[in-house]
């Protein structure tokens, strides 16, 4: 009876271990991984993706084998894939190979492994010179070109719009030079004469 006992017993010990160590360094600390946490989201949510890497990077290297350190991993893959930071498909499939090597047993408890395991095959596609690329991932060459206007320039169809404001501006000058000499005469009417 007494080994009956302590078989039944060593499964919760080991539970009450496990459990216990997570539970006990909760405190403090499982307080300032979420704020990281939330954070984190915050600043992806309002587009701050350089923000949100960095509070992702601290929580990696701060909290590294908890599961919000796990999955900072997995998000900084994803916002090394980003377009609106630093698109980078080396850093996303380094982030992206160690998380899906950390949690090989699945303790730490990922919940984006098919979607990192799609990721990383994204990324090692980018990676990859062009020509040897899959069909589904193409290479756009596609040159974009951007017109400039310089000025002094006119576009061709407003050479009419040029004429005609040069002629409204030689009618103005023309006028204001009409008008300061009157104004001279004026001058030179009410001016005391000398005697």
């Amino acid at each position: 009876m007494k080994k009956a006992c302590t078989l039944l017993l060593l499964p919760l010990l080991a539970a009450c271990a496990t459990f216990g160590g997570r539970g006990g360094s909760e405190g403090d600390d499982g307080a300032a991984r979420r704020q990281l946490w939330e954070q984190a989201f915050d600043a992806y949510s309002r587009d701050s993706v350089r923000v949100a890497q960095a509070i992702f990077q601290r929580l990696v290297a701060d909290h590294p084998r908890t599961h919000e350190g796990h999955e900072a991993r997995y998000y900084l893959g994803v916002l090394s894939l980003d377009p609106r930071g630093n698109l980078d498909p080396r850093v996303a499939d380094e982030h992206f190979r160690v998380y899906l090597a950390d949690d090989s047993i699945r303790s730490l408890g990922g919940i984006h492994r098919r979607e990192a395991q799609t990721l990383q095959g994204l990324a090692e596609e980018l990676r990859s010179p062009c020509a040897q690329r899959d069909s589904a991932v193409g290479c756009d060459t596609t040159a974009v070109v951007r017109t400039v206007t310089v000025q002094g320039e006119a576009p061709p169809g407003s050479a009419a719009e040029v004429a005609r404001l040069r002629r409204l501006v030689e009618t103005r000058d023309a006028r204001i030079r009409e008008l300061q000499a009157e104004l001279e005469r004026i001058r030179n009417t009410l001016a005391p004469r000398p005697r």
